[in-house]
């Protein structure tokens, strides 16, 4: 087979860093410097993953780059599967087949928006040759300090370089929570010959951290009702007809937050059409939601009827309900739904709730759905599990807690049978 002489050879490329392929096309072991005087790296093709296996020699010289390739490149020849099975599994390949897997793209934008982001600070931390078959415990735990204490350099979106802020254990435990899945889907997938991509999990068994105090704030009927009133005032006061119709959406998102107990960024994707006022149904699209699910829900008469009110003093018949001000093609801005509800809820003096400011609301709903079937109030509230809606939403109230502890009835001896 012919092969090229000059790719044989050393050379410089045009950054000035050194790099040449030993072996021939399909078996073949690539040396080469990310930068100018680096370390050398190698790069083998795994025709099993469809792949190729990076990794850093540690070494600065050409003489033992050299070496070590053609060590390499021998012992893929007199066994054809070292290259496959003794090849690291790192932290960048992993997470661009996870990236591309239906697992991960069956998430909502937003969603996989944020793990890209948390891939990225992990990639930070670990590097992105970080071979995951050797992660353990102590991994972990650093991890964990580390992102709590801030400083870990990452290159975001846009390839700017940029240092995490201090946080807290929340965070690093959905990072790791991340990291977790994605060795679970590494232990999945399977290369032509049958073998598993990752043999294990090497993280199994070993705990995220938990934050012993999580902050879920739940707002009150009594600060939904201030908060309306000073959406109301401020409605009344505006200077423009562009003024008073924005603080009647915001006023329009509350109510149907308290009502639903959706989230923000399904609430603010509504259109007229999604609202049937006749049938008096919810329909909430599959595109808008974080987790991706469809579902038509029944509302009812009095959001029905405030729904209408809300249509007639907006003068509109469909499009968006909380359509952008300058681009009306468009829903309103998330961060713009933050921006005039805290201005709203200053204006009627009510102290910030810590941990959330529409999320509460969420909770809210929750909690005072306890007493419901837990099936029926995750289907309405769109939560994926009733595991999650019990964990982090519904909160023991003042109410429920004195009904057990005032709970007359004692167990007798006849009823347990001794």
């Amino acid at each position: 087979m012919k092969t090229s002489k000059r790719r044989n050879e050393w050379r410089k490329d045009k950054h000035g860093c050194w790099t040449r392929s030993l072996g021939e096309r399909g078996l073949r072991v690539r040396l080469f410097q990310k930068r100018k005087g680096g370390c050398f790296y190698r790069a083998v093709w795994l025709p099993d993953v469809h792949r190729f296996s990076r990794q850093c020699l540690d070494t600065k010289k050409r003489t033992a780059a050299n070496r070590i390739g053609r060590d390499l490149l021998g012992s893929i020849l007199t066994e054809p599967q070292v290259a496959v099975a003794g090849a690291p599994v790192t932290l960048s390949d992993l997470w661009e087949r996870y990236e591309q897997s239906a697992r991960f793209l069956d998430n909502g934008e937003r969603a996989r928006r944020d793990a890209a982001g948390r891939a990225r600070i992990l990639i930070g931390h670990f590097g992105a040759h970080c071979d995951v078959r050797t992660l353990n415990e102590d991994d972990v735990r650093e991890y964990t300090a580390r992102r709590q204490a801030g400083g870990i350099p990452y290159a975001d979106a846009t390839k700017k370089k940029r240092k995490t802020r201090p946080t807290r254990v929340r965070s690093a435990e959905a990072d790791l929570a991340l990291l977790y899945t994605m060795l679970r889907f590494g232990t999945t997938v399977r290369t032509p010959s049958g073998a598993r991509w990752l043999a294990d999990h090497p993280l199994s068994g070993v705990p995220r951290p938990h934050e012993q105090n999580p902050r879920r704030p739940v707002a009150t009927f009594e600060r939904f009702t201030k908060t309306r009133r000073a959406l109301k005032r401020l409605a009344k006061k505006a200077s423009s007809e562009t003024e008073r119709a924005r603080w009647i959406k915001v006023e329009l998102a509350l109510v149907l937050a308290e009502a639903t107990g959706r989230r923000l960024g399904a609430i603010r994707q509504l259109r007229w059409d999604d609202i049937d006022l006749e049938k008096g149904t919810m329909h909430w699209r599959a595109e808008a939601d974080k987790k991706g699910r469809e579902s038509l829900i029944p509302v009812p008469p009095t959001l029905v009827a405030e729904l209408r009110d809300f249509r007639r003093r907006l003068s509109v018949l469909g499009g968006w309900l909380f359509a952008a001000e300058l681009k009306p093609e468009q829903p309103m801005d998330r961060h713009l739904f933050d921006k005039w509800l805290s201005v709203a809820e200053r204006t009627a003096k009510l102290p910030k709730l810590t941990g959330g400011l529409w999320h509460p609301y969420r909770r809210k709903w929750a909690t005072e759905r306890k007493h419901l079937s837990l099936k029926d109030v995750a289907a309405a509230g769109g939560w994926k599990d009733v595991e999650t809606l019990t964990t982090c939403y519904q909160q023991p109230d003042t109410d429920t807690l004195l009904a057990v502890m005032s709970e007359p009835r004692k167990l007798r001896e006849a009823a347990t049978g001794t």
